[in-house]
């Protein structure tokens, strides 16, 4: 009989259902319903993600000065401008605008990844507010001169969270401000599933502070044009935990109409930080 494995972000289970959960299972997951994000609210899990991600090797991303160099020429921000980083992770983005002379505020779900940033930024004897904030659920006080979502971060919420996200900007931003954000564009969308076993040490896994071995599986929607992403991780002790996230992909026309229905001006594209994904920039009228 097959069992109906579900998304469960970080649950265990007998790695012997798993197998058979693989082997029999018939339904493919569902992007945005039987998976959305990976457990960022959990402090263990974005403390450990954050500090052992390596960007550039997961997806082939521009180191960051030159990330933030192009951001900023987008802005048409100049020094001392407020700038708002949303989804702002370890803080890498924030601080090199810091460092540029920008006004620097960053907000991010994650407790890990917060507590690092703060940490780094105050190493470095830079005044920047980090923000423990839930994006899809905050309304700004105060107005800031600029915006920006890096690492194709407008791909990682659904449809609607993403409408809802363009509107809460464009109240954030002055009038004249702009909004540049990175999305994975849908002619990059590789419409084959994947699957691969590999061994991850302790040192490495974003997943778990221990050895384990390691199913990453992607399957691709083509109904909603999304992926799921789930990583089934085995570890010695004989449980597993599995971890999913889903990835939206864009056409720009749709970009353009989902910008407009936030009464933002469209302005145009261009390359991202990374193979597949692509810049948008609108303004607040």
């Amino acid at each position: 009989m097959a069992i109906d494995l579900k998304a469960t972000n970080g649950a265990t289970s007998p790695p012997a259902a798993l197998m058979q959960a693989i082997a029999d299972r018939k339904e493919r997951p569902k992007p945005w319903v039987d998976a959305d994000a990976f457990p960022w609210r959990d402090e263990e899990f974005s403390a450990r993600y954050v500090r052992r991600a390596n960007y550039q090797s997961l997806y082939g991303m521009q180191e960051t000065g030159d990330d933030v160099d192009a951001v900023c020429a987008l802005l048409e921000c100049a020094p001392k401008a407020s700038v708002l980083d949303l989804c702002s992770g370890n803080g890498r983005h924030a601080i090199a605008m810091a460092l540029r002379g920008r006004r620097a505020t960053g907000i991010d779900v994650g407790t890990g990844p917060v507590q690092l940033a703060r940490e780094t930024a105050k190493n470095l004897g830079l005044s920047i507010d980090f923000r423990l904030l839930d994006l899809k659920r905050i309304s700004f006080e105060d107005a800031y001169d600029g915006a920006y979502l890096t690492c194709g971060g407008f791909s990682d919420f659904s449809p609607a969270d993403a409408a809802e996200i363009l509107s809460i900007v464009g109240r954030a931003i002055v009038p004249g401000g702009r909004f540049v954000f990175e999305y994975a564009d849908a002619g990059s969308a590789s419409r084959a599933d994947e699957r691969s076993w590999q061994f991850v040490s302790a040192e490495q896994s974003m997943f778990y502070d221990g050895p384990h071995l390691q199913l990453d599986e992607r399957v691709y929607d083509a109904d909603s044009d999304a992926d799921v992403f789930r990583h089934f991780v085995v570890p010695s002790d004989g449980h597993v935990r599995e971890f999913s996230r889903c990835r939206q992909y864009y056409k720009e026309d749709a970009v353009r109409a989902m910008v407009a229905a936030a009464h933002l001006e469209p302005i145009g594209s261009s390359e991202g930080s990374a193979p597949g994904f692509k810049r948008f920039t609108a303004k607040r009228p």
